[in-house]
């Protein structure tokens, strides 16, 4: 939109320019065939010079005008540009942000899972921590045994002992 409405600007600034170029040619070519006639070849209608004067204050007019127009058209111009910059910045911004929010979805649903799989290894976790309770239960009742068993091979053996050492008395004694 931006873009027509510099154009169309542009090519009235320029069409502005080339009829200000043309009016000043035919002013330049009517001012020096008037210097090449010489005074002595003027007119004397005195009702000729008035409208003449009075067509020559209005193209002054009209050309001070112009020039003026121009000018303003030169300022708007500049201002349609910045104008269109910021704009297309702002519509590439917008693309950005609408070519992300159409990965939202995507995002989403990669999170769900995240989420899901996270609690599945939650309960994992907590029934592997359950099993490893187990073991060590069953780690401690495993030593414990060892320890009763190791306990009763040493009474077995101070037993043993006793009774060789009580035989030994014995057969000193009888």
């Amino acid at each position: 939109m931006f873009e027509n409405f510099r154009e169309r600007l542009l090519t009235v600034q320029q069409d502005l320019a080339t009829g200000l170029k043309t009016l000043s040619d035919k002013s330049r070519d009517a001012a020096v065939k008037k210097k090449e006639r010489g005074i002595e070849h003027l007119p004397k209608f005195s009702a000729g010079v008035e409208l003449l004067s009075r067509y020559e204050d209005t193209w002054a007019t009209l050309h001070r005008q112009a020039m003026e127009c121009a000018k303003a058209g030169e300022v708007v111009d500049g201002e349609v540009i910045m104008l269109s910059a910021y704009w297309e910045k702002k519509r590439n911004a917008l693309s950005q942000l609408h070519e992300q929010l159409q990965h939202i979805p995507a995002f989403v649903m990669d999170l769900k899972c995240i989420t899901s799989r996270l609690a599945q290894l939650e309960a994992d976790f907590e029934e592997l921590d359950g099993h490893l309770n187990h073991l060590e239960d069953l780690c401690r009742q495993c030593e414990l045994q060892r320890l009763k068993h190791m306990q009763s091979l040493q009474l077995e053996s101070y037993k043993m002992k006793k009774r060789k050492a009580l035989e030994a008395i014995k057969g000193e004694s009888s």
